[in-house]
């Protein structure tokens, strides 16, 4: 039998885990309106829109996306061969008014991180994640005949209500501008291992 000559090695996967929640999303919007009228804004990513601090962990209304998050990240964390169950080390809110976007960063000092949507209108802007391999420094973009996994500079995913992303915490992203007359809710969720400091 004739062996086969060529074979594929992929080197250093970079995945995101998609989860379908089942999270009561309007009881959530108003927690999130109700949250940003009484605490001001920071400015980390987001340009324009709002942006909480660290949220409590212990605000009930988030009880049970906390729990849900909690269990998503740990059946992610086994995929990855993390030895310990995680645990989350923060949350924060973001409500992205129109034309507000969040500028490419990533989330030191965690393992895993996501984004859980709340509310997406339509044209709100999807999530962007980036490749920090230049790759169009090397070969013009024109020379493809696909976008893929091998030769992508990024790669967009919806924003789509209860839809919950978790990726690696140094997965470079970015959340595209929101093109629509209403606003965009997310809340970001970092997990780490809470034996290391």
């Amino acid at each position: 039998m004739k062996e086969k000559s060529l074979e594929i090695i992929d080197l250093f996967k970079t995945s995101v885990a998609q989860f379908v929640l089942q999270e009561d999303t309007k009881a959530l919007t108003h927690f999130a309106h109700h949250w940003a009228k009484n605490h001001p804004s920071v400015s980390i990513s987001n340009k324009g829109g709002y942006q909480s601090p660290a949220l409590p962990l212990d605000i009930p209304e988030l009880q049970s996306l906390r729990q849900e998050a909690n269990r998503c990240f740990n059946e992610v964390g086994k995929l990855f061969y993390y030895n310990r169950d995680l645990g989350i080390s923060n949350m924060w809110l973001n409500i992205n008014s129109p034309k507000s976007y969040n500028s490419p960063h990533d989330h030191p000092f965690s393992f895993l991180s996501s984004c859980f949507y709340i509310s997406t209108p339509k044209k709100s802007g999807n999530i962007v994640f980036h490749n920090k391999n230049p790759i169009e420094n090397f070969t013009p973009q024109k020379s493809f005949t696909e976008y893929g996994w091998y030769n992508s500079s990024e790669w967009t995913l919806p924003a789509k209500e209860n839809y919950f992303y978790i990726f690696p915490s140094w997965l470079q992203h970015s959340v595209l501008q929101n093109n629509s007359v209403e606003d965009r809710i997310s809340i970001s969720i970092n997990a780490a291992d809470p034996y290391v400091e």
